[in-house]
């Protein structure tokens, strides 16, 4: 049987670790066979790039494309020396085409790594082992102890890059038996900040008093003073050192659950978060209802981050970039939040000296990883026609992998890039499946530390073949970024500002003679009591949001509206005609922090969009006051808002009797499953967004097909049959309301408060809504 190219590498490292488990660092700081195997190991691994790519060392297009390379790096008549010798390169014995592969590449390689951006630049990093199934569950604890996931990993630097795998650890046992993840370099380059889980007793209930959580860590680097940031069974993680001395990070202490869980999966949500650089002062940035991923700076002091936004949407779908000011302010979507082509673009990294970013482009339904993709938001544009992200501002750097999920599995995965510059950067790799729940790959699957550039070359720098190595940080400061003060203003209390400029300003064009006189303010309500999908149901759509109606403002003759919101609350708006139908609808969240102002141009208006100079009706008076909507909209409640219509215009026909006058179809009050007959029986006559097939649309909404006018009932109420029932113009604007806010029975998760609402019981909002 043929040896598969790796297992020298592996049995190498392996032999090298001994028996004491001394590691590689006492294996690469010994004298004598050091350089020798550390030779071994780079060149075994160079033959699994080549493998990966379909060909040998010595086949003739790989010596092709590491003379192209090395032209990147080496002077001219260098390069030009080896050209006819590769030339001839298939009419030369294997041996001797292996042995010129090899001087090639070991010239690019000093060459690469005697680059002062380089040159004496240790790296620091991070050893982990990861619980395998999706993203959401691999910055949990809880999931470390219910999968038995082996303790184990650390934060080291590996002293020598390029030149040998020593390593220097930095915890050296100071902390108890438990799993790491999430690395970070302060911006002096003198601390280092992670997150650690200490390992509960057993496996104990989510809710239990044993569970343990992710915790933050500060290290001094210089020396080696390691304090604790957090505590607690809330997961604190992802820390995001900030230009103003504090620490982004995420955390679920905001509480709720994601709303797609099985029922074995409790995964909460984990929210933007801030802190003092000592801990203290912890606050809210984001009030986002779902899960937020890998805030890093970027180059204009603002905070990058990923968001998972399925707001009557995919689950499956939507990770993509946002930004805000570093008090939460100002949120804003840079790419993919309306795309399928790519699943989740992760661990989004500034270049240094550029307005481009790169991120991972991953998967739903597996861990962190996947291909380098370069972004330059100054080309990010959505679709005019179908509303969704284009594709000119991002580039797969791995042309080789395929983006995860969205275009299948690739065979190997990129994970935590740390650019030098538009052409180069260090990173994590595996030349082994993505693991997760959906790529087929179960095992956790070992990363190793590389060198990567864009014209092809990966330089291995560190591999431990019994764990992952991941997150490398250059041991020296990165650029600065700006401090950006805070503009909120404490005069508006725990309330914010919205300015629109023109309503009509939409990138796909409102429909004709529809004209826009009112917004409608919801307010999507966090998932909390059960985890489970549909457990409890809200209605017809699939794991869908509760809501609320906070209210409606007036949009001005000119399109515009200068209204006032609570903060901190997760809302989405609805531009309403005249006839109280939506004519635009968000599939995604907004929010303000207290005493924050906010302005925008249109409804989903084209990117890059400048507000018009002239003067805005809206903006001439006070900041418009919600007016509250009918009752049984804060929350939404069928029993409240919609059967009493039906009692008043629909059951004296629609009672399910026979007979003169009468109608099988029942829109009563009794129950029938979860809901009522009512409820039930109206279902094939609306529509609804949704994560599923019975959705309007699937990704981005479109003007004038929002839930009434997509709805049959909308048509039915004005038929031949139904045009003169007397349906009062308060009672036709409360189908329409309902309709537009995606057809709920209930507006809570509540199991208690849904059998209150059902028996037709008033509840309210409560104060961690």
């Amino acid at each position: 049987m043929q040896k598969p190219p790796w297992r020298g590498l592996v049995l190498l490292l392996l032999g090298c670790l001994g028996t004491g488990g001394a590691g590689l660092g006492s294996l690469y700081a010994a004298e004598a066979p050091l350089d020798l195997a550390y030779r071994q190991a780079i060149e075994t691994d160079w033959a699994r790039q080549e493998k990966r790519l379909n060909r040998r060392p010595e086949d003739p297009a790989a010596l092709q494309a590491a003379l192209a390379r090395a032209a990147h790096y080496l002077p001219a008549a260098r390069v030009e020396a080896w050209v006819q010798e590769v030339q001839r390169a298939p009419t030369l014995p294997e041996g001797q085409r292996l042995a010129l592969y090899h001087q090639i590449r070991w010239a690019t390689r000093d060459a690469i790594f005697e680059q002062p951006a380089l040159r004496g630049k240790p790296v620091l990093f991070m050893k982990r082992n990861r619980f395998i199934c999706q993203m959401l569950h691999e910055y949990m604890a809880y999931f470390y102890d219910y999968g038995n996931v082996p303790p184990g990993g650390g934060v080291y630097v590996l002293e020598h890059p390029g030149r040998s795998f020593a390593i220097r650890d930095l915890i050296q046992g100071r902390l108890p038996a438990g799993n790491y993840t999430t690395l970070a370099l302060s911006l002096d380059a003198q601390r280092a900040y992670f997150a650690f889980a200490e390992r509960a007793p057993g496996r104990t209930p989510f809710h239990g008093p044993e569970r343990r959580g992710f915790n933050l860590y500060a290290l001094d680097l210089a020396g080696g003073e390691l304090v604790r940031l957090t505590h607690g069974s809330e997961d604190d993680f992802d820390p995001c050192p900030l230009p103003d001395g504090g620490l982004a990070f995420m955390s679920t202490r905001r509480g709720g659950f994601a709303r797609c869980n099985n029922r074995w999966e409790p995964t909460a949500s984990y929210t933007l978060h801030r802190m003092d650089a000592d801990g203290k002062n912890i606050r809210l940035l984001s009030c986002h209802e779902t899960a937020e991923w890998h805030p890093s700076v970027l180059n204009d002091g603002r905070i990058v981050y990923i968001r998972w936004d399925y707001v009557d949407r995919s689950a499956a779908n939507f990770h993509g970039l946002w930004a805000c000011q570093p008090d939460g302010s100002g949120v804003t979507a840079l790419f993919g939040n309306y795309t399928m082509r790519i699943n989740a673009c992760y661990q989004p990294k500034a270049i240094p000296g550029s307005e481009k970013l790169v991120f991972i482009a991953g998967a739903h339904h597996a861990d962190v990883g996947g291909a380098l993709v370069l972004f330059d938001p100054a080309r990010a544009r959505l679709d005019a026609r179908t509303g969704e992200d284009r594709f000119e501002s991002v580039q797969n750097l791995t042309p080789e992998l395929c983006y995860a999920e969205a275009d299948g599995w690739p065979k190997s995965y990129f994970h935590s890039p740390h650019p030098l510059n538009e052409h180069s950067m260090l990173v994590s790799f595996s030349f082994d499946p993505l693991p997760g729940m959906s790529s087929g790959e179960g095992r956790d699957t070992r990363t190793g530390l590389y060198y990567f550039d864009r014209n092809g070359t990966l330089e291995l720098l560190y591999y431990d073949p019994a764990i992952s190595s991941m997150y490398p940080h250059l041991l020296t400061p990165p650029p600065a970024r700006p401090h950006l003060a805070s503009n909120l203003d404490p005069a508006l209390g725990n309330e914010g500002e919205f300015l629109l400029s023109d309503v009509r300003q939409s990138l796909m064009p409102f429909p004709e003679g529809r004209r826009v006189v009112a917004l409608r303010v919801f307010q999507l309500l966090p998932k909390f009591g059960s985890h489970t999908a549909n457990d409890p149901r809200i209605g017809h759509a699939n794991a869908e949001n509760a809501r609320a109606l906070l209210g409606t403002v007036p949009v001005e003759p000119d399109g515009s509206a200068y209204f006032r919101v609570p903060a901190r609350k997760p809302l989405y708006f609805q531009a309403v005609d005249e006839s109280g139908r939506a004519v635009q609808t968000m599939r995604s969240a907004a929010y303000v922090q207290p005493g924050e102002r906010r302005a925008c141009v249109g409804c989903h208006e084209p990117s890059g969009a400048a507000a018009p100079v002239r003067p805005l009706l809206a903006a001439r008076r006070p900041a418009s006051r919600l007016e509250p909507g009918p009752e049984g909209t804060l929350p939404f409640s069928y029993p409240r808002l919609v059967q009493p219509v039906l009692e008043r215009n629909c059951v004296r026909c629609h009672d399910g009797s026979s007979g003169p006058g009468k109608s099988p179809l029942a829109l009563t009050d009794q129950p029938e499953g979860p809901f009522t007959r009512s409820y039930q029986n109206l279902k094939k006559y609306l529509r609804w967004y949704e994560w599923g097939g019975a959705s309007i649309s699937q990704i981005a909404s479109v003007p004038g097909q929002a839930g009434a006018d997509a709805s049959p009932l909308t048509r039915i109420l004005d038929d031949k049959n139904h045009r003169d029932i007397g349906l009062s113009e308060a009672d036709r604007r409360a189908l329409y309301l309902w309709m537009d806010a995606n057809v709920p029975f209930y507006g809570t998760y509540d199991h208690a408060e849904q059998a209150a609402q059902r028996n037709g019981a008033l509840i309210t909002l409560t104060p961690h809504q």
